[in-house]
């Protein structure tokens, strides 16, 4: 939908055209938002896993606590610290490494920064992104064969960039820019969970929770 700003705030207080998604809330339309970026985790419609990097699991360090230590249980209950990049990046591979979705744990491999690229081009109501691990460079990219990866650095290219709209439901459809080996930008491919492990690409479809993803404040 669109509709008149007289001070867009955003903009220098300068009277705009606004262009916004339409979400549909108890059967009226109302304006959604235009995504922004920012960290987040990428959680599945369909059950709700989150993408993340295939990456061997690296225990938290944590003191045990249990009924058979009296002395520890009646201690104040404390949080525990989540764990950080430091403790595990470097027992991941240098390389490309595969896009996979898991259980949502709060660990580094799963949290993402989202941010715009505005010299990329983009359409009418924003800009494209790139999708990098949190704290690093390391980017989502399509692949030739329509699969995701994650590339160690960041390079600008067409497949490491994202278009991301909200859409009718209020979920978010999530689609590169370009598929390595086809011609011209991409308009029918989009992030897609193919089963509970697997985020794949694939052609969009709104009836199929599989091409719908909410991103999940950290």
């Amino acid at each position: 939908m669109s509709f008149h700003w007289e001070a867009d705030f955003e903009q220098s207080g300068r009277s705009v055209l606004a262009v916004r998604p339409i979400v549909w809330k108890n059967g009226w339309p109302v304006a959604g938002d235009n995504f922004k970026g920012g960290n987040f985790a990428i959680e599945s419609e369909r059950r709700g896993y989150a993408l993340e990097l295939t990456v061997d699991f690296v225990r938290m360090k944590q003191e045990r606590q249990g009924w058979f230590n009296r002395n520890q249980m009646q201690q104040p209950a404390k949080p525990i610290a989540n764990q950080t990049l430091a403790e595990v990046i470097d027992t991941w591979p240098k390389g490309d490494i595969p896009a996979r979705i898991g259980d949502y744990m709060y660990r580094p491999h799963q949290r993402w920064t989202i941010t715009p690229v505005d010299s990329a081009g983009g359409y009418l109501s924003n800009p494209y992104f790139k999708i990098t691990i949190e704290g690093t460079e390391r980017a989502l990219a399509a692949t030739a064969d329509k699969e995701v990866t994650t590339v160690p650095a960041y390079t600008g290219a067409d497949e490491q960039l994202w278009r991301i709209e909200q859409l009718t439901d209020g979920t978010y459809r999530i689609m590169p820019k370009a598929i390595p080996g086809q011609k011209g930008i991409n308009k029918e491919f989009c992030l897609y969970s193919a089963g509970d492990s697997t985020p794949t690409l694939a052609k969009y479809d709104f009836n199929s929770d599989n091409s719908k993803w909410n991103f999940k404040k950290h």
